[in-house]
């Protein structure tokens, strides 16, 4: 029973009602106890290692890594067990039974799977206690009775569950320095028991990995891969001052502070998350597999001190929370903890703080740094443009700062000692949370933040430059000129006035801003070589796999940015402060770090703080909402911790009907040889699921047209008139005389009618991991109208011949799609009936190399005497989706629209910056 739903993050009352599973104990009762283990026998079983490791277990981990890999290296003395035990989950429901009773129910504390659902409806339905109360004393419920009558007595009976989870705490804190104005509430809970229990969970157990390992192409091992935290340097090195057979749990820290209220009110919350890196990122960072867990909520306090010392008080304050949390890290890191995996094996764990999502503010904070200093390298304001990295920001080099100016200045006196510490690059802070934890590293925990780091600087500096060269005016006609893509953000009415900028808006626009500034008045060719980089280090730095090769092209495209920056200064696009024309822009500074970092921990979209902000509208923002907004944080903690239970118990029954069914039908097979037993329970497994009816026809594996056509039974004359296609019967005799089969006759090619669709999904495979698929892009054939005198027909990559490569563009042609459609003729047993086609205009032939400066290709309009001459095709053999860019020249004309740009205009960019997928296959 999957409670939690990857389409819907935020509802899961409706899978109660899905459970498909047959409960045939009549009373909902077991008799046995849990999975073949007596209720009050707690057994466990011990198996001892030496130098081994169970085969099974070596290669455990997920497979994420889809290089074409022919050669990987596994740590030897990583991830061994110890021994095997009862797994956390069935303890669980161990604990549910009361009083020695040998029959009890798995729903307990209520009475039955029903009441049990009903009970997470009304908790989670965002209903309040007065409705909660009424619906409770609803004639249907008093026909329906249950265990409870008040929203209090529901309350209470989810604090019945057996939950294996961490546990909150309260503390009246006592600031080490100033005044805080009222009390300091502080509630946190012991992060190794949020790490217990994320290893305990069965949901996430195919994702887990507990050793590092290295990824080559191939045995010459020249070329490494990167992709998960395992892939890094860094797991492998702290691997090897471990003993043997120990297991590094990565331990992922994310913290923002963040408003509870839109409109006023000045509420604030400073939640602290925590995951660890042994789970798969893709799994991590999905918010309904619940990964990420609030382990503290740092108080946000005024002081009544001097305001010129405040930031540096509530700065210390923070450290100081920080401290009390983590300091079971430190006994933990130093001589190991024995933790269960959700499947009964023990390991010798070490936890190690390897990470922490935040934005700049932040880092600086986490790692001391002064306003306006890298929190992850040495440099300081006047450094901050410079193209090279600077030394990192170690561990010993922080408190080596911190030591000479306690030697210079009392701590104490904290406005002295800020001036002195700001002095060598400090905020404030002498006593940094991680100063005693094993382990740290200052400079990689701080993760660089595609988000904040690369998104933001692109717009607040790189968009602001460019609208500056281009102006504002044309580049919103610009941007209104290009055609609707279904999926993509048009932006009809411009940026000058838009009202709300979110990421979204941002990432629109850098699909389209490099093609559509080119032949600006004062975009000049540097210009554009700088946009071209800056644009490839921001996509390069969202793969979610990198190579040696790839890596190198990340820091040919920074030091691009570089090189050619200053051509912003020259043409006054980059203001002057204070007299001074410069580049000192601390999040400038951070780029560098990408490439440092991707080695060291795995690829920069794992540890994008866009999770942060999801979590912050589901754990935080979505608590605030029940509660009388007085003493709202332990109120908020309360209802966390019922939500959790009640997600426990659910995981913990879907746990056990999937364990005792197949327990079960290995009792059913066991007299079966092994080869034919794995295929009878597979069998089984596919019986299991429900028939499903296609809604959708599947051309092939990334083609697919609705269920519902356009149109239906229409002779191709009308269609041709309808499209506007008067050569459409010559074209199709043409491919179906082209096409014909030896000896079949002419009802074979004579079309009786055709059914057309107007729009096709195309989700190829991704160009990185086969095994998983792209973003899915809708191609639209829409025929003309009133409203859209060209109609809408988006373009694609047709394959042409047969030497076509995966990635780029040889083999292929651009093609406009104008008709979708499948024939009828008249001889149902001809080759061709009931064949997918399309009705495709050909762009010419790009040139073999993209054009220079911009390096984009491009395409023209092929026309013959003023007629756009087209073809029909197999459907099938169309590839993917690609978006063309008008050429607008120096200055956009005045009658181009979204509407006909796309068909009036001549000269188009092959734009590859459309998206991530387009950006890596045209490349």
């Amino acid at each position: 029973m999957d409670i939690s739903s990857d389409d819907n993050d935020g509802d899961h009352s409706s899978n109660w009602e899905q459970d498909g599973s047959d409960d045939s104990d009549s009373n909902n009762s077991i008799s046995d106890g849990p999975i073949g283990v007596h209720p009050t026998n707690n057994t466990n079983y011990t198996l001892s290692f030496s130098h081994e490791r169970q085969l099974s277990d070596i290669h455990s981990g997920p497979q994420d890594v889809d290089y074409d890999i022919s050669f990987q290296e596994v740590h030897p003395s990583a991830g061994w067990i110890t021994r095997t035990c009862e797994p956390p989950i069935q303890r669980s429901l161990r604990l549910q039974h009361e009083g020695g009773e040998t029959i009890y129910t798995i729903y307990r504390p209520f009475s039955s799977k029903e009441e049990l659902g009903l009970s997470y409806w009304l908790h989670e339905s965002g209903l309040s206690k007065t409705k909660i109360d009424a619906f409770l004393k609803s004639d249907y419920v008093k026909a329906h009775p249950l265990s409870y009558k008040t929203s209090k007595a529901l309350h209470s009976r989810i604090e019945e569950i057996a939950y294996t989870g961490p546990e909150w705490k309260f503390q009246l804190l006592v600031p080490s320095y100033g005044t805080p104005i009222g009390t300091v509430e502080f509630l946190y809970r012991n992060p190794m028991e949020v790490i217990q229990y994320l290893f305990s969970r069965p949901a996430l157990a195919e994702s887990m990995e507990y050793e590092p390992k290295r990824i080559y192409r191939d045995e010459s091992k020249e070329e490494r891969l990167y992709s998960e935290m395992s892939t890094g340097d860094w797991w492998w090195r702290v691997q090897n001052t471990l003993p043997e057979g120990a297991t590094v749990v990565p331990v992922i820290l994310g913290s923002d502070s963040t408003h509870l209220t839109q409109f006023g009110g000045g509420k604030k919350a400073w939640p602290v998350y925590l995951t660890i890196g042994n789970i798969s990122s893709r799994v991590r960072n999905r918010p309904s597999q619940r990964a990420w867990m609030v382990v503290a909520y740092i108080p946000v306090v005024k002081f009544s001190d001097g305001a010129d010392i405040q930031g540096t008080l509530a700065n210390r304050l923070y450290h100081q929370c920080m401290e009390l949390v983590f300091s079971p890290l430190i006994e933990a890191g130093v001589a190991g903890t024995t933790i269960v995996d959700s499947k009964g094996k023990a390991r010798n764990c070490y936890p190690r703080i390897a990470a922490h999502l935040a934005d700049h503010p932040e880092q600086a904070l986490v790692n001391v740094a002064a306003a306006y200093n890298s929190p992850v390298t040495t440099a300081s304001y006047h450094n901050l443009g410079d193209p090279h990295p600077h030394p990192p920001r170690t561990r010993k080099w922080i408190l080596e700062q911190i030591h000479s100016v306690c030697g210079e200045v009392d701590p104490a006196d904290i406005k002295s000692y800020q001036k002195a510490a700001r002095a060598r690059g400090l905020n404030g802070v002498h006593k940094p949370y991680w100063r005693n934890l094993p382990g740290y590293q200052p400079e990689l925990c701080a993760c660089p933040d595609i988000l904040h780091g690369v998104i933001r600087f692109w717009r607040d500096h790189v968009l602001k430059w460019s609208l500056y060269l281009t102006g504002e005016n044309e580049y919103d006609a610009r941007l209104k000129a290009i055609q609707p893509v279904v999926g993509y953000k048009h932006f009809r009415g411009g940026i000058k006035h838009l009202l709300q900028w979110t990421g979204r808006e941002d990432r629109e626009l850098q699909r389209v801003h490099v093609a559509l500034v080119s032949g600006c008045q004062k975009i000049t060719p540097k210009t554009m070589r700088n946009l071209r980089a800056f644009h490839d280090f921001l996509y390069l730095v969202q793969y979610r796999y990198h190579s040696t090769k790839t890596l190198t092209y990340l820091r040919d495209a920074l030091q691009e940015f570089h090189n050619t920056k200053d051509e912003y200064i020259r043409l006054g696009a980059r203001k002057s402060v204070r007299g001074q024309s410069h580049f000192n822009i601390p999040k400038l500074s951070g780029l560098s770090s990408f490439g440092i970092h991707i080695p060291e921990l795995g690829t920069s979209p794992q540890f994008s703080t866009e999770i942060i902000e999801s979590n912050h509208r589901t754990l935080v923002k979505y608590l605030y909402t029940f509660t009388n907004r007085k003493g709202f944080l332990a109120q908020m903690c309360q209802r966390l911790d019922r939500s959790e239970r009640l997600l426990h118990q659910a995981e913990a029954i879907d746990w056990y009907k999937r364990t005792r069914q197949q327990q079960q039908l290995e009792a059913a097979f066991a007299s079966y040889s092994p080869g034919f037993r794995r295929i009878a329970m597979d069998r089984y497994q596919e019986a299991l699921q429900p028939p499903t009816k296609p809604s959708r026809h599947s051309i092939t594996s990334h083609l697919q047209l609705s269920g519902t056509p356009y149109r239906t039974k229409e002779t191709l004359w009308n269609i041709a008139l309808e499209y506007k296609i008067l050569g459409l019967s010559v074209a199709v005799h043409d491919f179906l005389k082209a096409n014909q089969e030896p000896g079949e006759g002419h009802d074979a090619i004579r079309v009786r009618y055709v059914d057309v669709w107007t729009k096709l999904r195309i989700q190829a495979s991704d160009i990185q991991d086969e095994d998983n698929v792209s973003q899915c892009h809708t191609v639209e054939a829409v025929p003309p109208s009133d409203s859209l005198p060209y109609g809408r027909c988006h373009c694609v990559l047709v394959h042409d011949t047969g030497d076509a490569a995966t990635v780029g563009i040889a083999g292929y042609r651009v093609a406009q799609v104008r008709l979708i459609f499948k024939i009828s003729l008249h001889d149902p047993l001809g080759s061709m009936h009931n064949m997918f086609l399309a009705y495709v205009q050909y762009f010419s032939q790009p040139k073999q190399t993209p054009d220079k400066n911009i390096n984009m290709y491009t395409v023209s309009r092929e026309d013959r005497r003023g007629i756009r001459a087209g073809v029909v095709v197999p459907l099938d053999s169309i590839v993917r989706f690609v978006q063309l860019v008008p050429k607008f020249g120096a200055t956009i004309h005045p009658n181009l629209t979204a509407e006909n740009s796309a068909d009036v205009c001549r000269d188009f960019y092959i734009n590859s910056f459309a998206d991530k997928e387009i950006y890596q296959a045209v490349w």
